[in-house]
């Protein structure tokens, strides 16, 4: 399981979706204007990041410190499915990784024909093969990685998007044969785009936008939420008046599974991933 933690406050994602073509709530929120926010986006609903602490009514978080989420939104991200994954959010109980057999131990020479769902279960099926002392089974297409996305602007704020991933349950073999250093992570962002019919990132500016070195796997973001990109513009993504949507940039995350074989055995894994938002300098 991946999610993100996401914020609601009451009122703004109709005021956002309200808003004129040439204002957001980026443009005209007192506080945003003033001491700075970052807004999430996951293709549906808007969520805030503050800067100011309303519940002391004081400026401002410390630098380094969390951005302001006050109310907290179970909420699946917006899954892109262009970045190698399934498209679907994530298979049932009954649903596993696709696979293939390899009579050389390293190439998928017979693979399942799927039911179209992208996952392991009683609707797909496998073509016969003989067996040699190089036989193996191998995750096959679609079932090597996972991706979602979502959407983020800000104004007036430099801050770092941070992450930090546990395993929050596992079963069978996987308990001792997969472990969070084994899944690669390759972060990314896209300026701008259609996505599913989501227009995004016109008046967006992405300088100053780094993705940070030296976080290449969720084995990586153990411990402490680890800082993954940085957004050094003190302006903000937001670039000019407009619609929030054409504020927006892309965030993309594409999570790799390790290469798998019979000798790792069989089980399941949760993985919690995750993100925050902090004030940076």
């Amino acid at each position: 399981m991946l999610r993100i933690k996401r914020i609601l406050l009451g009122g703004l994602a109709l005021t956002s979706l309200a808003s004129s073509a040439h204002a957001s709530f980026l443009d005209t929120d007192f506080w945003c204007r003033t001491y700075g926010c970052a807004v999430v986006h996951d293709g549906v609903n808007y969520d805030i990041y503050d800067n100011y602490l309303f519940r002391s009514n004081r400026c401002c978080v410390p630098i380094g410190g969390q951005m302001i989420d006050y109310y907290i939104r179970a909420e699946n991200t917006n899954v892109t499915g262009l970045l190698g994954g399934t498209g679907s959010d994530l298979p049932n109980a009954d649903e596993g990784f696709m696979f293939g057999i390899a009579q050389d131990g390293s190439t998928v020479n017979t693979s399942l024909f799927d039911d179209g769902d992208g996952f392991l279960d009683a609707g797909d099926a496998l073509s016969a093969f003989t067996l040699n002392p190089n036989t193996d089974i191998l995750l096959d297409g679609p079932g090597k990685s996972y991706s979602h996305s979502f959407f983020i602007s800000s104004l007036n704020t430099r801050f770092s998007l941070r992450a930090l991933a546990s395993i929050s349950n596992s079963t069978g073999d996987f308990s001792n044969t997969i472990q969070l250093g084994d899944i690669k992570l390759t972060p990314s962002f896209n300026a701008t785009g259609n996505d599913g019919g989501f227009q995004y990132g016109t008046r967006a500016n992405t300088s100053n936008i780094q993705i940070v070195s030296g976080v290449d796997d969720l084995g990586d973001l153990t411990g402490v939420p680890t800082q993954i990109m940085n957004f050094g513009r003190q302006a903000g993504i937001r670039q000019g008046f407009g619609g929030i949507d054409t504020q927006t940039i892309r965030l993309d995350f594409l999570y790799e599974m390790p290469e798998y074989d019979f000798s790792m055995g069989t089980g399941s894994l949760n993985i919690d991933v995750v993100f925050d938002f902090y004030r940076e300098n």
